[in-house]
């Protein structure tokens, strides 16, 4: 497992994402939120993914999700160049982790119709870790097997992160400097 600093050349410091290992392989996959951007914006992926969860409109779920992508790269990108929190995306995945809580499960999403979610661990203010992400087809987690599946990526990333002694930005930072 590896952390990356996505948007590193345009503003450092706010927007990382995990890169994940290939299963049985010593290489590593695209960072989760290129890989991400990767699946969202390929239209056969999408009419593949529609026909597998038998949507009932495939042309119009395809057109949506392209627009979602499109939609979050371009929110996230205004973000990172601005001085506006990230927090303007992200918002807590559970209620009961509101507020400031460090190391907070988070979804980001534009809008409630948004079809695309992005999981993250928010490290500190405006400081988040990307781990993962799914195209939203319930209305619970538990009730998919995509959100399911970054459900329990999501929780392992925040257990990985306290085991390396994460617990604000600064020993975020030191994590990071030593993993390099």
């Amino acid at each position: 497992m590896k952390i990356v600093d996505i948007f590193a050349e345009e503003s450092p410091n706010r927007l990382y994402a995990f890169v994940y290992k290939k299963e049985g392989s010593t290489q590593y996959h695209l960072n989760e939120y290129d890989r991400l951007m990767d699946l969202w914006t390929d239209v056969n992926y999408l009419r593949q993914y529609g026909k597998k969860y038998k949507v009932e409109n495939v042309n119009q779920f395809v057109k949506n999700r392209l627009q979602d992508a499109e939609n979050i790269q371009d929110l996230l990108e205004e973000l990172i160049h601005t001085p506006e929190p990230l927090e303007q995306y992200f918002q807590a995945l559970y209620n009961s982790e509101t507020g400031t809580k460090i190391l907070s499960l988070q979804k980001g999403k534009v809008s409630r119709r948004d079809g695309l979610r992005i999981y993250a661990v928010k490290i500190d203010a405006d400081c988040f870790v990307i781990t993962g992400g799914a195209i939203k087809m319930s209305q619970l987690m538990d009730d998919h097997p995509d959100t399911k599946e970054e459900l329990i990526k999501i929780k392992k990333a925040k257990d990985y992160l306290k085991a390396n002694n994460v617990f604000d930005s600064e020993s975020f930072y030191e994590f990071l400097i030593e993993i390099e």
